[in-house]
């Protein structure tokens, strides 16, 4: 049994790909956009949608980790700020990933700036879920040995 330990914590060892799939994938995306190259645009969202694949993994194995966490008021509300910026994470992005399927015409014609919004509001809670997972691990000591 003391082998599993050193697969402990999961959570760590899945974040780093995905945080930089996405952020890739929005920026190529956008830059599909101002360029009009459509191949920028499936760039774009292919390694979206790697991330959003990562970010899955990366969520499923928080909360397996979740429970090895100090039983603390303080840590406990990090983690609820921390999963709940990884739903609304994998909302935005799933939405972004979506939206192009559902509407044919989104890339054509003029730069679709409600799209570029939800990209830059996935961006940014890129960035939240960065913060609170360094809260949590900085400030709070969670998974640390």
């Amino acid at each position: 049994m003391r082998h599993m330990e050193l697969f402990f914590p999961l959570h760590p060892r899945f974040v780093h790909f995905p945080i930089a799939l996405t952020l890739v994938g929005a920026a190529t995306i956008a830059f599909g956009l101002m360029r009009r190259q459509e191949r920028w645009l499936g760039y774009g969202r292919i390694s979206l949608l790697l991330g959003w694949l990562g970010v899955l993994t990366a969520v499923a194995t928080g909360l397996i980790d979740q429970s090895r966490a100090p039983q603390t008021a303080e840590v406990a509300g990090a983690i609820n700020q921390h999963i709940t910026a990884g739903v609304a994470l994998l909302v935005v992005v799933g939405l972004a990933l979506y939206w192009p399927l559902r509407d044919k015409k989104l890339f054509t014609g003029r730069i679709p700036r409600p799209y570029l919004v939800l990209l830059l509001a996935g961006v940014a809670l890129v960035f939240v879920e960065g913060f609170l997972g360094g809260k949590l691990v900085y400030q709070l000591g969670v998974g640390v040995r």
